[in-house]
């Protein structure tokens, strides 16, 4: 960062300003550096969540693939079943 970025002036509780001064302290940066590096973790968060989030609605997605792909086959075998139990039926009537 340097002195010709854009500046921010903003309000906030004196608690969470202590907060930020202490964490600031704790490591090692200014309050300035504090508060954009914690607003820059938040956005990559962010991005991290989007991310998950398409993740697991590919996931859903192939999972419901899979399952219609069970559903079919289940009534495929019980089209067969069908078949072979009306086949055994009719041998058995003509036994």
């Amino acid at each position: 960062m340097s002195r010709e970025d854009p500046q921010l002036k903003i309000r906030l509780p004196l608690e969470l300003k202590e907060k930020i001064t202490e964490s600031a302290a704790e490591y090692g940066r200014s309050i300035n550096s504090e508060v954009v590096t914690r607003l820059e973790e938040s956005f990559e968060k962010d991005d991290a969540a989007e991310f998950d989030k398409e993740f697991v609605l590919q996931v859903i997605q192939n999972q419901q693939a899979t399952i219609q792909d069970l559903t079919d086959q289940i009534k495929h075998f019980k089209m067969s079943f069908d078949i072979l139990t009306k086949e055994l039926q009719e041998k058995k009537n003509r036994i």
